[in-house]
């Protein structure tokens, strides 16, 4: 029998991570509706059982369990560059080391890290387009001795009704060096595009350890990959070389909160904010830079308004491999993986997609396409505008 002094402290458990859950709906998702379902604690585990191919088997709960798959996103050395007292500092990762961890269910559409954590797991990443997974530590295990996590289902955001313009006119520049000759006639079989991705201060403050973003970020790009995997002539992937903490890159406003109207909030606006990207930073060390920020992108307009934010990303047409226009902007809510629904989009645009049945003029040989993979039947294809 448990004694009173036990029972005790594992009430004070239980209410602490009831704030705790609190604190993340309120604070970390306040951008987005964050539903939790009817079984939303939950106690995974890894079976005995392997798949076909001897990858495991991670069971969530009844009805839901991932074949696990290893994968590569990371570059073997990972440049990860902070600033410490207006000095940048870089400092290099072990990318193997870091996606030993990290595993893909293709047929689920799912990327999750999975951690050894005394004698248990714990599991945080993406289990549908929908689910997402965290473990909750200071819960109570269950009798097994299994982690306790919660699954939460992300909904569109509150601050925009659907992403509307979001290409800057192709320009006629320099590219560089490795896509410069006069060999676009051969089309390569596969085109490993290499991704620098830049977060601003209201986003990586919320991760407290360098290898918890870049865990973030590499399941990021893993499921950017998938919905990448029906590209051909070339196939198209993306491989995460570096990753860059910048503090404050967004140019900001402050109006009142659309989700809250009795509010006030500060907001990125989005055309001097990538405006200011492509002056800066608009030379990426890699083919193409993802500026990613924690503020919701809107327009500076007189009379602001739920209308004045509905682009949730910008990039230049064509601007992969450009000397002077290698940017990609989205922005992100921490952990919710958010920009997931954004970023194929965007980095289709970079690579010189137009929008579903357009032709733009540099490209009319090609007929109009409107068969980019589809995440789900009832979700559009990645360029539909």
């Amino acid at each position: 029998m448990s004694s009173p002094m036990s029972i005790q402290k594992r009430t004070l458990l239980i209410t602490l991570e009831v704030y705790r859950l609190a604190f993340l709906c309120a604070i970390i998702y306040e951008n987005v509706n964050c539903a939790p379902l009817p079984e939303h604690i939950v106690y995974p585990k890894l079976l005995d059982a392997r798949g076909i191919n001897g990858q495991k088997v991670l069971h969530i709960k009844d009805g839901l369990t991932l074949t696990l798959e290893k994968l590569s996103v990371l570059a073997d050395s990972l440049v990860f560059t902070e600033s410490n007292d207006g000095v940048a500092t870089e400092t290099i990762m072990n990318g193997t080391e870091l996606q030993q961890y990290l595993y893909q269910d293709r047929e689920k559409m799912a990327a999750v890290a999975v951690e050894e954590v005394d004698d248990t797991i714990a599991v945080m990443g993406v289990l549908s387009d929908k689910l997402r997974i965290a473990p909750l530590p200071l819960m109570a295990r269950s009798e097994e001795g299994h982690l306790a996590h919660r699954i939460y289902e992300m909904e569109r955001s509150m601050y925009h009704e659907g992403n509307v313009a979001d290409t800057l006119p192709e320009e006629h520049a320099r590219t560089k060096g490795r896509t410069s000759s006069a060999s676009m006639n051969h089309v390569p079989d596969q085109f490993l595009v290499e991704v620098h991705v830049m977060v601003d201060e209201p986003h990586y403050t919320m991760f407290d350890r360098r290898e918890d973003l870049v865990t973030y970020l590499a399941l990021t790009i893993v499921l950017v990959n998938m919905r990448y995997e029906d590209t051909s002539g070339p196939s198209i992937q993306f491989l995460l070389t570096s990753i860059q903490k910048e503090q404050g890159f967004a140019r900001t406003f402050l109006e009142y909160d659309i989700g809250w109207p009795d509010a006030k909030r500060t907001y990125a606006d989005a055309s001097p904010t990538y405006n200011h990207l492509l002056e800066k930073y608009g030379r990426s060390p890699a083919d193409i830079t993802v500026a990613v920020t924690g503020l919701i992108l809107a327009d500076a307009y007189e009379h602001f308004s739920k209308d004045h934010a509905p682009v949730q990303g910008k990039a230049r047409l064509g601007g992969v491999c450009n000397v002077n226009t290698s940017m990609v902007m989205v922005e992100d809510v921490p952990m919710s993986f958010g920009m997931v629904s954004l970023l194929p989009h965007e980095l289709g645009h970079a690579l010189g997609a137009p929008h579903d049945g357009k032709i733009y003029k540099w490209n009319t040989y090609l007929p109009p396409r409107n068969n980019c993979r589809k995440v789900s039947n009832t979700d559009h294809f990645i360029m539909h505008p």
